[in-house]
């Protein structure tokens, strides 16, 4: 039998480890979101991908990765003479950002029909933890 205070340090579901392992286990962080960033010119290289971590709310981390790709699109924008060249333009060489539950391919069609009208829309930097 256990003592009382081995038993109450258990989480509920796990198994009670021994009192040296429970020790060594690291603690569990405070769930953060992030937001995986990178360069569609050499999309999924790990060279060229970053990781943008500590948001407080999965809602924060889509804000950063929205205002990021909206900061590309208009980057690219003055070079482009039409929608699909803009589009081909970011998939070519834009860079990207994806974080889960954000729709990437249904916001970068939003930001290029629907060009910025505040700084604020780019303004990806503001938010970042």
């Amino acid at each position: 039998m256990q003592p009382a205070s081995a038993a109450s340090a258990n989480t509920p579901g796990t198994k009670n480890p021994s009192p040296d392992l429970r020790r060594a286990l690291p603690r569990q962080a405070p769930a953060r979101h992030q937001v995986l960033c990178g360069d569609f010119a050499a999309y999924q290289d790990p060279e060229e991908e970053w990781t943008v971590e500590g948001f407080a709310s999965a809602e924060a981390a889509q804000e950063y990765a929205r205002r990021f790709i909206r900061a590309q699109i208009e980057d690219l924008r003055a070079e482009a003479p039409d929608p699909e060249a803009l589009r081909a333009a970011y998939f070519g060489w834009g860079e990207y950002a994806a974080t889960e539950g954000l729709d990437t391919e249904a916001w970068v069609a939003h930001c290029i029909a629907n060009p910025a009208t505040s700084p604020r829309d780019t303004n990806y930097q503001a938010i970042e933890p």
